[in-house]
């Protein structure tokens, strides 16, 4: 009986399997990417603020600000285009964290848990598919500034550039509201976030009009802005010396958004990990 006991012990065929397996993160992240696209594609008003908004906001924003602020509307496109941007990417950001709340609290996660799969991967691949729609939102907003006459300096090469550091930027702002959906209770926390911290530091900036056209003290709270040197940042890709922004402003940006996933992956991977276990 012993022996018997010891040999049943030592099988590997009845060996008790490993609940999650690291090995597998890349395709278990592919899979759970592809379930994210899935989702939003049964969802198409999951779309609107990628395929509406850089599209209405430049024109309304165009149209509203461009006498005013320079003169026209064509000229007034090398400010506004990168500043909206920005402004369009961040404000979709906050979707991954509301999806990560909703499925936590409806018990998604704990099905995944039964599987036997990278535990990592049913947060990364919601972010692997969010890096597609912060890609075609900032380049929806260039191609409708494009359409209402704006040429930038550095061609589609500049154009190109802006669509990747936007997504980089909205890819490392989306750890922040994933790190929000493990810490807060609900999804409209998480949304608040947005409005009560997003919204002020994406229109207290740079991103709309000229900092020196604004009172002192908001003037020192936007040149500090973080926005601001992302919105420089893609000034400078896109119209390059002929525009307000420097390599410096890119270069602060990209260092930005390298400390913030720094600082907020590990954070959400940590509470993520406990609330599965």
């Amino acid at each position: 009986m012993t022996t018997a006991s010891a040999s049943l012990n030592s099988s590997p065929a009845l060996s008790v399997p490993r609940r999650f397996s690291e090995s597998r993160l890349i395709p278990d992240t592919a899979a759970m990417a592809w379930r994210s696209a899935l989702t939003m594609l049964r969802n198409p008003a999951e779309f609107f603020d990628v395929l509406i908004q850089p599209v209405l906001f430049t024109v309304m924003f165009g149209e509203l600000l461009g006498g005013a602020i320079s003169g026209d509307v064509r000229s007034y496109l090398p400010i506004l285009v990168p500043g909206l941007v920005i402004t369009n990417v961040l404000s979709t950001c906050q979707s991954v964290g509301v999806d990560l709340r909703e499925d936590m609290s409806k018990g998604v996660f704990d099905r995944f848990r039964a599987l036997p799969m990278s535990r990592l991967a049913p947060l990364l691949g919601p972010m692997a598919t969010d890096l597609l729609r912060y890609a075609v939102c900032a380049a929806l907003t260039v191609a409708t500034g494009v359409a209402l006459g704006y040429r930038p300096e550095n061609g589609w090469i500049g154009a190109v550039g802006v669509v990747l550091a936007a997504a980089a930027c909205g890819w490392a702002i989306s750890w922040v509201f994933l790190m929000l959906g493990t810490l807060f209770s609900s999804a409209q926390a998480v949304t608040s976030f947005n409005i009560i911290i997003l919204f002020p530091l994406c229109y207290l900036s740079n991103a709309l009009v000229p900092v020196d056209t604004l009172p002192h003290w908001l003037k020192i709270f936007a040149e500090h802005n973080p926005v601001s040197y992302a919105v420089s940042g893609l000034r400078y890709l896109l119209d390059g010396t002929a525009g307000t922004g420097t390599a410096a402003d890119a270069g602060w940006a990209l260092l930005g958004c390298v400390l913030i996933v720094a600082v907020a992956a590990p954070i959400t991977v940590t509470r993520y990990q406990r609330s599965v276990a």
